[in-house]
């Protein structure tokens, strides 16, 4: 099991000892920039929906940041997801919130996390999606995301699946938790949208379960080559 410690920049003590520089372009940092320079996020590339394929159970998508060259886009969603540099997850909320539709920050649309197998949560030690969704609220005002879903079966890693093998692999891998009220409204929020296939598959076990309306919001969107 390879657990998932807090980044050594992180620490108190490694900007006594290191320079904070940024870690893509290598310009120093000002405070509070954790790990990425302003210029860095000024010139992130912004996600563009044509790249997402159609996606029948999800009724408006929204993504921030394009997800492809080894950016500030895809270091920050790494060093969050597999290095556990948790604050970064404050930062990236606050970026996305200027590509908010009015829609996703309503009063009556309930936000919930993309649940982790259990498995992937105790080696990782959090679900990157439910702190982002968190910072979100935090930033917005809205209410706190609802854990609304379970992911009930460990499926294999998505990694260099195309939709069609993406949906087959997460065909029935999410339930509703038990004893939690069924909302009218949904956003489910993620970190990374790829081909859309996991959120795809919540927004269908949602709508059984009687949702009206599924939005889905990301905070990056890989490019589809």
């Amino acid at each position: 099991m390879n657990l998932v410690l807090p980044h050594p920049r992180t620490w108190p003590i490694w900007d006594v000892v290191f320079p904070p520089l940024c870690a893509v372009c290598g310009e120093a940092l000002e405070q509070p920039a954790i790990l990425f320079c302003a210029r860095c996020w000024t010139n992130a590339p912004v996600a563009d929906l044509r790249d997402l394929h159609k996606l029948y159970h999800i009724d408006r998508t929204a993504c921030g940041y394009r997800f492809a060259a080894m950016d500030v886009v895809k270091a920050s969603v790494h060093a969050l997801k597999y290095e556990g540099v948790k604050p970064l997850a404050a930062i990236m909320a606050q970026k996305l919130v200027s590509r908010l539709p009015i829609r996703f920050v309503q009063a009556d649309l309930t936000w919930v996390e993309v649940p982790l197998h259990w498995r992937r949560h105790l080696t990782r030690g959090f679900n990157q999606s439910r702190l982002l969704a968190c910072e979100l609220a935090r930033a917005t005002g809205h209410d706190m995301p609802v854990s609304l879903l379970r992911r009930s079966r460990h499926t294999p890693t998505q990694t260099a699946r195309n939709f069609r093998d993406r949906s087959a692999n997460v065909k029935g891998a999410f339930e509703l938790r038990r004893g939690v009220p069924i909302p009218k409204a949904v956003l489910l929020i993620d970190d990374v949208i790829t081909t859309g296939a996991t959120v795809n598959e919540c927004a269908r076990t949602l709508k059984d379960a009687g949702v009206e309306w599924v939005g889905a919001l990301s905070f990056a969107l890989a490019h589809q080559s």
